[in-house]
């Protein structure tokens, strides 16, 4: 049921971090930055946009299930996971921070990712990779479903902030 739920959110998520050619501000707006975003601020949509592209390593960080998954990930073999450029992506999308939506607070689940990566970097970091090291980081992140699912925050923020 859960994953259900989740595969039309985090389409949702994509969609909306990787839209089109829109507006870069809300209507009005000069298209400058902002460090937080604050109800009526602008916020610079072509750096949150550029930004937000690095959500799609969430798919990663939610797949570090067992030592293979984890080795295959971390030498890239599966995919492109750059924690440094993901962690510096989500510190770019702390700016729409004070867009909170009805799908949840963005700061929260911003900082859910950076805690999730963190904590991947020393996983990454583990050697010998044991399945309880990988065990322990599955408890923090939680289920694939529940932590995919804060991306719904965060595109709906975007959303709000008008990017």
């Amino acid at each position: 049921m859960k994953t259900r739920l989740i595969v039309p959110l985090l389409a949702l998520a994509l969609v909306a971090a990787c839209g089109g050619a829109g507006p870069t501000t809300k209507p009005g707006g000069t298209g400058g930055s902002a460090a937080t975003a604050k109800p009526g601020a602008k916020v610079d949509c072509a750096a949150i946009k550029t930004a937000a592209v690095q959500l799609l390593a969430v798919q990663f960080l939610a797949q570090l299930k067992t030592p293979d998954t984890v080795a295959s990930i971390k030498a890239k073999t599966i995919g492109n996971l750059d924690l440094d450029a993901f962690l510096a992506g989500m510190q770019t999308l702390h700016a729409i921070d004070a867009s909170p939506t009805v799908l949840g607070d963005p700061k929260a689940a911003i900082d859910f990712y950076v805690k999730a990566a963190k904590a991947a970097q020393v996983l990454f970091a583990t050697d010998p990779m044991t399945q309880a090291a990988i065990d322990t980081y599955n408890q923090n992140v939680g289920t694939v479903a529940d932590f995919l699912g804060h991306q719904a925050a965060i595109s709906a923020a975007m959303g709000e902030a008008g990017c």
